[in-house]
């Protein structure tokens, strides 16, 4: 039993550092890929269990001398602790620029509440078919209560490599999204057969049709509509999105061809963004075989015909920005094993040249697929940044606002008043004020649109 007592430190540190190496170290294998992903979103809990394992290793060195063993347990149990610290720190300056305060309680409270298990959440949804080409491709609808409706909605579409994944696999966000207001659809769309990039795509421009259509029966806008995905799901509402109303990419399974696809504001999580980059530069194939899944989904490899290649090109995201992209929030990680960080850099690049709106949200630690933990600190900074950006890009048109859209503003963000307000429309209203409002006005107007006024009498 003294010896169990001796070696057991060792073992809860050995534990530890076999979970948390996985934060900072390429998985060889999908396996502990998976495993990744849990360490990152969980370290802090195998970091007690370091503690754990260094405590006894302190008891251990006291009472039972200075021995090899106990000595072992320290050191193993103070690296596994140091790379289990690495998360929360990473984010620290983030959260801080982005005055988002992170809740320890949430983070350790959260483990032992649903965690977008939709299988143990009660059913707070109702389903409905949108589209029928072989069979029915389904979405459900999560309502905001009447107290917090605002009238605009959000279109979820899941990820799973264009080939597998389900509806609904993230429901804590959709219910986050309707407490504050917003009605969300999360969408089916074609898995098979493969080649599926028209169809998959289309389905999205189905359900964004589908939406606006019956916009007055779920008491909604739609012209205030949103598009959200995730990995092979936010490529295709970039896609959707992007290319609305393009020919070359139809809503196909649609009985309705006239309602317009365009939608307000994009939401992408780990994305991939060019297609011909990410087959020549694919993250780690020990975990998915990235140019194999691009081969499924697009019908070939770009090496074998032109025609491919520029199948790859269309495909892509960034093939279709334009200064007339809607706002678009990108969120990677920095950690991601099946889709590299590069994906949004090189998309965040070509909106930047276009002046397409767009923001971007790096999360240093942060695996593929890390939102799953709803309550992480990656979470509750996305969480923070996406009810910013679509309070922003969603809310309800004023004359004002409207003017500012017929003159070519391209960002409606309150925290900027010359983007939102129309100076030319303000300045009409100069006759039917007082002097000095006028006056004041009439100096506003001159500072927004760059005239200069002399200081003299």
């Amino acid at each position: 039993m003294r010896q169990l007592f001796k070696v057991l430190p060792l073992i809860i540190n050995l534990t530890a550092l076999a979970a948390v190496i996985w934060i900072i170290v390429p998985a060889p294998d999908y396996r502990i890929w998976l495993l990744s992903v849990a360490a990152s979103e969980w370290s802090l809990w195998f970091g007690a269990l370091a503690l754990l394992g260094i405590a006894g290793g302190l008891f251990s060195w006291r009472f039972n001398g200075q021995g090899k063993l106990s000595l072992a347990a320290l050191l193993v149990g103070g690296l596994a602790f140091i790379i289990s610290l690495y998360p929360f720190f990473s984010v620290l300056s983030i959260a801080r620029q982005r005055n988002v305060s992170l809740s320890l309680k949430t983070y350790f409270n959260g483990i032992w509440k649903t965690n977008n298990s939709s299988a143990e959440a009660p059913k707070d949804f109702k389903t409905y078919t949108f589209a029928q080409d072989g069979g029915d491709l389904q979405l459900d609808v999560y309502l905001p209560t009447d107290a917090a409706a605002n009238g605009a909605s959000v279109i979820v579409v899941h990820g799973g490599s264009w080939s597998g994944g389900a509806r609904n696999d993230f429901p804590q966000w959709n219910r986050l999204l309707a407490a504050h207001g917003y009605t969300v659809f999360d969408i089916d769309y074609r898995l098979a057969p493969q080649p599926n990039y028209l169809s998959a795509a289309g389905d999205v421009k189905c359900a964004v049709r589908w939406v606006k259509n019956h916009a007055a029966e779920f008491k909604v806008a739609p012209e205030r509509i949103a598009v959200l995905g995730r990995s092979a799901g936010a490529h295709l509402v970039l896609l959707a999105a992007y290319s609305a109303d393009d020919a070359r990419l139809p809503a196909t399974a649609c009985a309705d061809n006239q309602t317009s696809e365009t939608v307000r504001a994009v939401v992408s999580f780990y994305a991939p963004t060019d297609l011909l980059w990410a087959y020549d530069n694919p993250a780690n194939r020990f975990v998915i075989d990235g140019p194999a899944t691009l081969i499924r989904f697009l019908g070939g490899s770009p090496r074998e015909s032109d025609e491919i290649s520029e199948r790859f090109v269309l495909a892509s995201p960034v093939a279709h920005v334009s200064s007339k992209t809607p706002p678009t929030l990108l969120i990677h990680g920095g950690q991601d094993q099946l889709v590299r960080s590069e994906n949004m850099t090189r998309l965040a690049n070509r909106l930047k040249e276009s002046n397409a709106p767009h923001e971007t949200l790096f999360i240093p630690y942060a695996q593929h697929g890390f939102d799953y933990n709803f309550n992480g600190f990656g979470a509750q900074i996305t969480q923070s940044e996406i009810l910013d950006f679509l309070r922003e890009n969603l809310q309800a048109d004023s004359p004002l606002c409207l003017c500012a859209r017929s003159h070519g503003s391209k960002s409606f963000s309150p925290k900027t008043l010359s983007q939102t307000l129309c100076p030319t429309f303000a300045y009409s209203l100069y006759s039917t004020l007082p002097p000095f409002t006028s006056s004041a006005l009439t100096i506003w107007r001159d500072s927004l649109t760059g005239t200069t006024r002399s200081s003299a009498p």
